[in-house]
């Protein structure tokens, strides 16, 4: 998600749960606690997958809402992670 104002990225987008697509949660987690992982070709994140489930996650029309603002204050708390528009 983008945050359009600074053109920074607010938060990845990380779906699971649900069967053929049908009732899968989306979870924002902040940017910054993504770490891309060059042998595996993909991110890595520092959190359990029990600390992802218990995470702030929606439908991915609520995620984008009012521009993504209200889950990016939530999953930043939610992390503990300082914001970067601070």
């Amino acid at each position: 998600m983008l945050d359009k104002q600074s053109s920074n990225i607010m938060y990845a987008v990380v779906g699971f749960g649900g069967f053929l697509g049908m009732g899968e949660k989306f979870h924002p987690v902040p940017w910054s606690q993504l770490d891309y992982h060059m042998d595996d070709g993909a991110y890595v994140v520092p959190y359990t997958k029990d600390q992802l489930q218990a995470a702030p996650a929606d439908s991915l029309d609520a995620l984008t809402r009012d521009d993504g603002m209200a889950f990016r204050d939530k999953a930043y708390q939610y992390y503990k992670v300082k914001p970067y528009w601070q």
